[in-house]
């Protein structure tokens, strides 16, 4: 070999492994590409507040894990490790817990825990949620959250479909469907007289839910969402 090839290598070799090292601390700066899968014995809770209230915390065993959740909003799942928890629901950004509530979860199970009020010593309503197996298909869950309202029916607008029928308040239902876009309502049950209307998209594979909620001045209310899991970070 030639002083003057060997030092072409020498040269080339060390761009290399500088090239390398480079890209290997711009890794560890940037982050981990993936974030960790979340423990197997993991179960999955989210808030829902379905009362007319102002924004609240929730904290979870003494740390706080939701900010501002909103009258009529629901959270994203919550990851937490089965067993028992303590739920305990706060004015936005007050220390003093305004509810507490105990809640035992099952791993690998997601829960819905809506409150729909927050009086002391006031039980929330929790549902168990289902997970869509269908990657072709979406999953459509409905909540009924309005006392007042009675038993409803869920139909696309044009009231030609019924998609839900006779849910009472404090029932949940879920059913797979075609991944479209669509504008459903609610109406009380045997009436194709619109009560609430909503729209939503939805894609393959997704999860989504419809709430029914109490509005302004005794009106039904309804909310659509797509839902999420929290971004897990392993901590």
């Amino acid at each position: 070999m030639s002083f003057r090839f060997a030092v072409r290598l020498d040269r080339l070799t060390l761009a290399s492994l500088l090239t390398g090292l480079s890209t290997m601390l711009w890794a560890q700066s940037a982050g981990l590409l993936y974030d960790p899968e979340p423990p197997a014995a993991s179960a999955y809770v989210r808030i829902l507040l379905a009362s007319r209230d102002a924004a609240v915390d929730i904290v979870v065993d003494g740390q706080l894990r939701i900010r501002k959740l909103g009258s009529g909003e629901a959270s994203d799942y919550m990851v937490l490790s089965s067993g028992k928890h303590s739920i305990a629901v706060h004015p936005a950004g007050k220390p003093a817990a305004q509810l507490t509530t105990a809640l035992e979860v099952v791993r690998g199970r997601a829960m819905t825990v809506a409150f729909t009020t927050l009086r002391a010593n006031a039980t929330p309503i929790v549902f168990e949620d289902k997970a869509n197996s269908n990657k072709l298909k979406a999953l459509l869950a409905v909540y009924h959250l309005d006392a007042t309202a009675g038993a409803l029916d869920v139909l696309t607008a044009d009231g030609s479909t019924k998609v839900f029928s006779g849910l009472a308040y404090g029932a949940s239902s879920s059913i797979l469907v075609n991944p479209i876009s669509i504008e459903l309502m609610a109406a009380k049950s045997g009436d194709k007289a619109s009560q609430a209307t909503v729209s939503l998209a939805m894609a393959q594979g997704g999860t989504y839910s419809v709430l029914l909620l109490p509005g302004d001045g005794g009106k039904l209310l309804a909310r659509a969402l797509q839902n999420k899991i929290e971004r897990y970070t392993g901590k």
